[in-house]
This record gives C-alpha cells, structure tokens and sequence, in this order.
C-alpha cells in the first residue's frame, strides 16, 4: 500500500505493537485481558477514559486484508470478538486448530 520499511520496523510499527503486546498501561491491551476474562465489550468500554482505538479499527483491518487478499487469522478472530461474533475461548480454539504452515521459502 506504499508504506516505508523502516515505519513497520521502526517505533511506530512494531514499537507500538510489542507496547500494546506488553505494558499493563495498553489501552487496546487492557480491553483484550478484560475481555478474555468474561467481560462484556460495552462494560468495559464505559468503564474506560480513554479510548481504545483497536476497538473501532479492527473491522477497518479486516476489510483492508480481505481487499489486498492478506489472511490474518489472528486480526479477524478479534474484529469477530469485538463484533460479538465469537468468544474469546472460541477464537483460540479455533485459532489452534488452524492447518499448520510452512514459512519456508
């Protein structure tokens, strides 16, 4: 989509990635441990000061791998949990028994 190499390796790509992975202080984080507890999304949500921007950007990421024809398996069983498609417990059994790949090229 014309992004640089260096804006996905850098502080802005996979920096904030393993900070949203890793810090207590994660928004998106925070909503993910809360929901994999039980949670109810809207709960949590009006519980919240902040906002928790994957909330409302998951669905965008869907479309945008669907287009450029991208699974994401990990990104799609979250836009499913958000949308209250699936449950937690659910998507990682699903996600487990996904056919494994080979990455070698």
């Amino acid at each position: 989509m014309g992004a640089k190499s260096t804006t996905l390796t850098g502080l802005s790509g996979t920096g904030d990635i393993m900070l949203t992975c890793f810090v207590n202080l994660s928004r998106n984080r925070t909503v993910g441990v809360r929901l994999g507890s039980g949670e109810k999304l809207e709960d949590i949500l009006s519980s919240m000061n902040q906002v928790a921007e994957g909330v409302s950007t998951a669905g965008a990421v869907i479309a945008l791998a669907q287009r450029y024809k991208v699974k994401l398996p990990v990104l799609t069983a979250v836009a499913r949990i958000v949308d209250n498609e699936l449950t937690p417990t659910k998507a990682v059994f699903e996600l487990m028994n996904l056919p494994q790949v080979s990455l070698c090229y």
